[in-house]
């Protein structure tokens, strides 16, 4: 049996799908990936989720698919459209079923076998397993829990295995070139992936913490929180009675991390994509950033969350080389953070977690902080609310702009799709970029708190009076133009 993995995303981390073809190989299973990343799209924040790609392209993916058993694709939202059109090509030229997992087949499930043969709803492994099993003994395989079938017009509704409790029975990320292809850089055929390409896609890949090379990898599965824009909001309903938050050893996490300081030494970084890494209790993170300090001893990236941020934690990750921390705030508003975001963190937390992170602000990069815009839930004086928490916070840092996307499954969607907000989720959420903002005169504001504008200045901007005067429609033209002139500035100083 033979199985093909693709991943339509813009990089190559495609950590889910990589954890996915080392399990089926560890079964005894042949399965290769097939990448086809766009950086060019990535870099400029313009990724065009709707543009199709070339036929040719298709052409070579469905011929590499050719002697397949099974066709797997990994989708989220916003790869959609793309996923939609590779399963078209590979249904219309070949036998094997194409089967769906990832987020957003498992939230719409129903939407998603419109476009497939299979789709898995949640985690993945024991099911492709359970699949392959079937089809290999020529048994009915219709039955097999997380798997959603359409036949005769019906839907098949498995129901969900218990979660993966044991993390360390699991192998670790898929980095085998010798069974990889990827898009060839015309983007109109596919070559294999080598030991060089590979370590070009990696080192022109994700680049953070004055450019450092990175490798991405996570501690856990789940997250302490459930925010209602968050993905993990949608997961919590759909298993309301398992243990949604389970961690890797301390030593798996070491093994893999050594393993790929020797296999990959060109790696300068690892990105730990945990939600929150001091959720973790301090005893074990000790434990945690002692091993890492002895056996690793390179920089690390990590998330992190107001609550759970202490000063004995923050110690322990500077010490054992955290060079930089990505905290979300997401608004200035405790009300929207508690009714619209189901986030019980105050202001007080935030500030808080600022200071803790500018306490070794000679030791690490300037942190990142996550701000929401355009959410229609929000208030002139809410957004203004959040201008002046940033204005707070102690300097240097780094504000990074999410427009709030309404993603099926979780809970803003569903009050959003109630309220009429959502008409068309094809083209407004699906095709949309979620770092696409409106060019406002309340978003410039948080850009003047980002780029650090005089504190002066932005008093007299966030006064009430003065911000209702600049934040009419009539003058939507002017700040449009001020928005593209200081991103025509951003891309001057950059090359300079």
């Amino acid at each position: 049996m033979k199985v093909t993995l693709i991943s339509p995303y813009l990089d190559t981390i495609a950590q889910g799908l990589r954890c996915l073809s080392s399990f089926i190989k560890s079964k005894g299973y042949e399965c290769e990936m097939v990448f086809l990343p766009d950086f060019e799209a990535l870099l400029s924040y313009d990724p065009q989720f709707a543009r199709p790609y070339s036929q040719s392209l298709m052409d070579a993916v469905v011929q590499n698919c050719s002697n397949s058993d099974i066709v797997g694709i990994c989708v989220m939202s916003n790869f959609f459209d793309r996923a939609a059109q590779i399963s078209e090509n590979l249904r219309k030229n070949l036998d094997a079923p194409v089967i769906w997992g990832g987020i957003h087949p498992t939230v719409m499930p129903e939407e998603s076998l419109n476009h497939c043969d299979i789709v898995c709803v949640g985690e993945g492994e024991y099911a492709m397993l359970n699949l392959l099993e079937a089809m290999e003994e020529k048994r009915d395989y219709t039955d097999i829990k997380n798997l959603w079938f359409k036949k005769d017009g019906a839907i098949i509704k498995n129901e969900l295995a218990p979660l993966i409790e044991d993390l360390d029975s699991l192998p670790f990320q898929d980095y085998d070139y010798s069974t990889h292809y990827i898009v060839s850089e015309d983007r109109d055929h596919l070559v294999k992936m080598d030991y060089e390409i590979q370590k070009s896609q990696i080192v022109n890949g994700l680049r953070i913490c004055d450019g450092l090379c990175v490798y991405q990898t996570i501690t856990t599965r789940g997250c302490p929180h459930a925010c209602a824009y968050c993905c993990h909001s949608a997961l919590r309903k759909l298993m309301p009675d398992q243990k949604i938050l389970r961690r890797r050893s301390t030593e798996n996490v070491m093994q893999e991390l050594e393993q790929v300081k020797e296999q990959m030494p060109y790696v300068e970084l690892f990105l730990f994509a945990d939600e929150s890494m001091p959720a973790m209790p301090a005893k074990r993170l000790k434990e945690f950033c002692d091993q890492y300090k002895r056996r690793i001893g390179l920089p690390f990236f990590v998330q992190v969350s107001p609550p759970y941020m202490t000063e004995e934690k923050m110690d322990y990750l500077v010490d054992a080389g955290m060079r930089c921390a990505q905290m979300g705030i997401q608004t200035g508003s405790e009300e929207v953070n508690r009714v619209y975001y189901n986030r019980s963190i105050t202001n007080d937390q935030v500030r808080n977690g600022a200071r803790l992170l500018n306490k070794h602000k000679d030791r690490i990069c300037p942190p990142i902080y996550d701000i929401i815009l355009d959410n229609p839930y929000e208030t002139r004086e809410d957004v203004l609310k959040t201008v002046r928490l940033l204005m707070e916070l102690p300097r240097p840092f780094v504000v990074q702009f999410f427009s709030l996307t309404f993603y099926p499954g979780t809970e803003i969607y569903a009050r959003a799709k109630a309220d009429g907000i959502i008409e068309n989720e094809r083209n407004t959420v699906y095709r949309k970029h979620y770092h696409a903002f409106d060019k406002s005169f309340l978003n410039f504001l948080v850009m003047g708190a980002h780029f650090g504008f005089p504190k002066p200045l932005m008093k007299i901007l966030t006064n009430g009076l003065v911000a209702r005067t600049l934040d009419l429609k009539c003058l939507r033209w002017y700040w449009r133009l001020v928005h593209r002139s200081l991103k025509a500035v951003k891309r001057i100083l950059k090359r300079g």
